[in-house]
């Protein structure tokens, strides 16, 4: 019920935003009083006896003004990105403090798939990648936050689906050679975010497969996006950016099986995706003007990979020995005949 309320509210809005049935800024002032009346409402119900409905008041409050904070930036532009950036933290501060002192799980669920639902539901198709991954940042962080406190693991594993997907679709959608570097800043922000809360759940002794999982799956897509990218002409014949993004994934898994050496196969996993990319990329694209540019990602990456686990052997001698690591030099071999067989061709 808390959810079809949410629903109902955010099409009413976007249905106001196409029809112009009602000034902006009493949108706006309606969004943000609804809001934040389910929220008292729900803190002042009494939860003994109705404890479902005041948790669910509470969430559709919390996504309300999740919706309403994002359409006050990007589409009135009533607040700067500064202001916004305050209200939303605000926001889901609100919504970490409120699922922890009510213990409800349903909070955070809700406030999970209404803060993933708000950009789609209120799109205009207009690209705006620094509203849009700001805010699932923010949302992500209130997410890690909940998880750590009442070791709901499993809501991280959800952020992470959600904010891939959102990836997949902005992509597809918007993405063009000119926005590469925006992108690769995207990528880079999410990878550091659920690879920093990886660490932080095994600081706190609170190792478990969702974090492990959702830090383990931004760099495979980065990997996945980086070959997607082959696909455009001027970024091919470009390697320095499609190594940019293979650094960036490879880098990050090394750190994450440097943080836990029982990973190590996420080593092996970023070596073979690096590998795999510098080979379609080879395949396809390589020239003799580009010929010392492979040369350098070939070697470079396996020596990369030839030496992180001899180092990683060194420093923590009971680390399990990773013989993986010798099949890199190989790969790049490998590689380099690639052109050789070219030219014969």
């Amino acid at each position: 019920g808390g959810f079809a309320l949410f629903l109902a509210v955010a099409f009413f809005v976007k249905y106001s935003f196409e029809n112009n049935l009602i000034p902006a800024e009493l949108r706006v002032a309606m969004g943000f009083l609804t809001g934040l009346g389910l929220v008292v409402g729900g803190v002042m119900l009494k939860r003994k006896d109705y404890e479902v409905t005041a948790q669910t008041l509470c969430a559709s409050g919390v996504v309300i003004l999740y919706a309403v904070t994002f359409a006050c930036h990007a589409y009135y532009h009533f607040t700067s990105s500064g202001l916004t950036f305050l209200l939303m933290c605000l926001v889901t501060a609100t919504a970490f403090l409120l699922a922890v002192r009510m213990s409800a799980m349903v909070v955070a669920i809700l406030g999970l798939l209404g803060g993933f639902l708000t950009p789609p539901l209120l799109s205009t198709n207009v690209d705006n990648p620094l509203g849009l991954f700001g805010y699932l940042a923010i949302l992500n962080v209130g997410l890690i936050a909940v998880a750590l406190r009442k070791r709901w693991h499993f809501l991280v594993a959800m952020g992470v689906a959600g904010t891939i997907l959102t990836q997949i679709v902005w992509a597809a959608k918007f993405f063009a050679v000119e926005k590469v570097f925006v992108a690769l800043a995207i990528f880079a922000t999410f990878n550091v975010l659920f690879a920093a809360a990886f660490v932080i759940a095994e600081r706190l002794k609170q190792p478990n497969p969702w974090f492990s999982a959702a830090a383990v799956a931004t760099p495979a897509v980065t990997f996945a996006f980086s070959l997607w990218l082959l696909g455009f002409e001027a970024i091919g014949e470009s390697p320095g950016l499609i190594y940019g993004y293979l650094l960036l994934a490879d880098l990050t898994l090394l750190a994450l099986v440097w943080w836990r050496h029982s990973l190590h196969q996420a080593h092996v996993f970023g070596g073979a995706a690096a590998f795999l990319v510098l080979a379609v990329w080879t395949a396809s694209r390589l020239s003799p003007a580009l010929m010392n540019w492979a040369l350098a990602g070939y070697f470079g990456f396996a020596l990369l990979h030839t030496v992180f686990p001899v180092v990683l052997q060194r420093i923590r001698p009971q680390t399990a020995q990773i013989w993986w690591g010798h099949l890199f030099p190989v790969f790049a071999l490998l590689l380099t005949l690639i052109p050789f067989f070219k030219a014969i061709e």
